[in-house]
């Protein structure tokens, strides 16, 4: 029982203070993390990219906890491989076009 309620305490953690911490980071000049990217548009706070964003990170910190507690299922990890491959394949797509006249 105490071992569960450690890793409520860390999933918590995990949940609330992580989105927080990086919130702040990316609005303080003390930090050079900025991921404001992420989350504007055109200057504007894009409310879908937050709500994807936030039921994102509520998957992970839900899969870390079900890992500790011993609860998680192979479909949970394939649910959570849903999430990750897109996200994956986007972070390492290329950023410029590709040659319009490929080689002979």
């Amino acid at each position: 029982m105490n071992q569960e309620i450690g890793f409520l305490i860390l999933f918590a953690l995990l949940e609330f203070g992580v989105p927080i911490y990086v919130v702040w980071a990316s609005y303080s000049e003390k930090c050079r993390l900025d991921l404001k990217t992420l989350w504007v548009h055109q200057g504007r706070i894009d409310k879908l990219a937050v709500i994807i964003m936030l039921t994102w990170w509520t998957h992970t910190s839900s899969i870390i906890l079900w890992t500790f507690l011993q609860r998680v299922t192979t479909t949970d990890y394939m649910t959570y491989m849903g999430w990750a491959i897109p996200i994956i394949a986007s972070m390492f797509s290329p950023t410029s076009p590709p040659p319009t006249n490929p080689p002979a």
